[in-house]
């Protein structure tokens, strides 16, 4: 199994999905203490990160998934299929981000409203994404675990972006950029609790499934159970990136080295995880 395009289109909409929602949480939390100008410094390098991980996720995806051609064909099963939902949802939500991100660059200030609405694109698109995946024959794919799995890939990579921003904005109000960042670290640790908490069910449902379970070629529980000692490093490195990103809100200023170095720990976690979920051969 090589399915590099998926795993690269997934994880690159993932980001941008995250990167959206925590910059609007931002813009939202920070309303009253922020003026216009600030506001837009801080969200415009996000919010292009967002598009540009976006665009680079659908062009991707055209290497398994065929995007552009199958664009019309797409809109006429939107009724049944979940792959052409999510067409759709990806379309719309990297639109709205694609407009708000121009109307932001032009006239330098954000519509708030209009990354509000990209949000909620961005987690129906990945609401459908995972849907596509839930409702396929494999069985290691056919469990609520996927939703747990591409849910928290979001938060966890938009927490990371979202203090990476925060670090790199001393300009921000002590107070305000501190419970900001609070609260990004808190929702990336959140992320990995339910992750790990949320695996003994996945396990115990992967136990229950018979082993005849296969969907010809494939044999996802012998690929599944081979890749163990690999997905138990991809879960300790996971946690130990949490934990040092964690770290660098300790201090009175965010720690940029152990920021760096946790996010990239977790950056590589989320890329075994997601190599092991699409390895079913």
């Amino acid at each position: 199994m090589q399915e590099w395009p998926l795993i690269i289109f997934t994880l690159l909409i993932q980001l941008s999905v995250g990167s959206t929602i925590f910059t609007t949480f931002t813009l939202i939390y920070g309303a009253d203490n922020l003026n216009v100008q600030e506001k837009w410094r801080v969200a415009i390098p996000a919010m292009m990160l967002a598009f540009i991980a976006g665009a680079l996720g659908l062009m991707t995806s055209t290497a398994h998934l065929g995007y552009p051609l199958n664009a019309f064909h797409a809109l006429s099963h939107i009724s049944s299929s979940w792959l052409s939902r999510e067409i759709v949802f990806a379309s719309l939500y990297l639109g709205m981000l694609g407009l708000t991100t121009l109307i932001a660059l032009v006239s330098k200030r954000i519509v708030t409203a209009f990354m509000v609405i990209a949000s909620l694109l961005g987690v129906i698109d990945l609401f459908c994404m995972s849907a596509i995946y839930v409702h396929s024959s494999v069985a290691t794919w056919m469990h609520f675990n996927t939703y747990v799995m591409f849910y928290t890939t979001v938060l966890s990579l938009g927490a990371i972006v979202a203090v990476w921003r925060i670090s790199r904005c001393p300009w921000l109000p002590w107070q305000l950029a501190r419970r900001l960042a609070v609260v990004c670290g808190g929702i990336l640790i959140a992320a990995t609790l339910v992750r790990l908490l949320e695996q003994p069910l996945y396990l115990a449902y992967l136990h229950n499934v018979s082993t005849d379970a296969v969907t010809f070629p494939h044999q996802p529980l012998v690929a599944f159970t081979q890749s163990g000692t690999f997905r138990l490093i991809a879960w300790v490195i996971l946690t130990i990136g949490t934990a040092v990103t964690a770290c660098s809100l300790q201090t009175h200023r965010i720690g940029r080295g152990l920021l760096a170095t946790g996010g990239i720990l977790v950056l590589l976690a989320e890329i075994m995880l997601r190599f092991s979920f699409f390895t079913i051969n």
